[in-house]
């Protein structure tokens, strides 16, 4: 038998969720009342499709929560990212947002083998190419021309 902090604490996770579910619900009626030009403003200003805003804020606030899993993961350093392309940090929001491979992410991320994995699902694969450290070419700049 549960005890009454357990069944609280459940019910208090299912009502958290059901009250995000219905808050996502309200925020979609939201976006489909805008008008044509206004929801082109919104998508203009995010540079997103104004297909993807609907998909977006019915993700909600965690549309995008793996993204820093995954950055961890690889040993990027999403802070760096934060200060130095704050734009590319805001792409790869959006991207993580809108990704249709959630379920394969996070069973990755679970398992500790996104870092092996990721270039077979994750739709920022080549700006997390980008992002990863180059290996230092500075000795082979400093030998000179190679005569064999």
């Amino acid at each position: 038998m549960a005890s009454a902090t357990q069944t609280e604490s459940i019910a208090g996770r299912l009502i958290g969720k059901l009250t995000g579910i219905l808050e996502r619900f309200r925020d979609v009626g939201e976006i489909r009342s805008l008008s044509p030009a206004e929801a082109c403003s919104v998508a203009h200003d995010l540079r997103i499709s104004p297909a993807q805003i609907e998909t977006l804020v019915a993700r909600g606030r965690h549309g995008a929560d793996e993204l820093p899993k995954m950055l961890k993961a690889l040993g990027i350093d999403e802070v760096a990212i934060k200060r130095q392309e704050p734009g590319v940090l805001h792409d790869m929001r959006r991207v993580c947002a809108l990704c249709i491979e959630k379920s394969r992410c996070n069973s990755e991320l679970e398992a500790g083998t996104a870092a092996l994995h990721h270039r077979e699902y994750c739709a920022n694969t080549y700006t997390i190419d980008s992002l990863e450290p180059k290996p230092d070419q500075t000795e082979l700049q400093l030998r000179g021309p190679c005569c064999c």
